[in-house]
């Protein structure tokens, strides 16, 4: 998963418009890479990307995720 697949993922999320970037080939294939894992779903009617519930739950995962901490430690254990 890169940041593209990432940035397409939460954009399709919060938004029914189409990508700003639609015609660049790494959204491209980061939209096809979220449909064939069943993350994105294509309305047939307006041809429109919006998130599956599998697509939910992942964006939840990631929002969930904690943010780094720095934590010292003894190099010699």
């Amino acid at each position: 998963m890169t940041p593209n697949d990432i940035e397409v993922l939460l954009h399709y999320h919060v938004s029914q418009s189409v990508h700003p970037r639609i015609n660049a080939p790494a959204v491209k294939d980061a939209i096809q890479k979220w449909v064939s894992e069943g993350i994105l779903i294509q309305d047939m009617e307006t041809e429109i990307y919006r998130t599956s519930y599998r697509g939910s739950v992942l964006v939840k995962m990631l929002c969930d995720t904690p943010m780094p901490i720095k934590v010292w430690s003894d190099p010699r254990g």
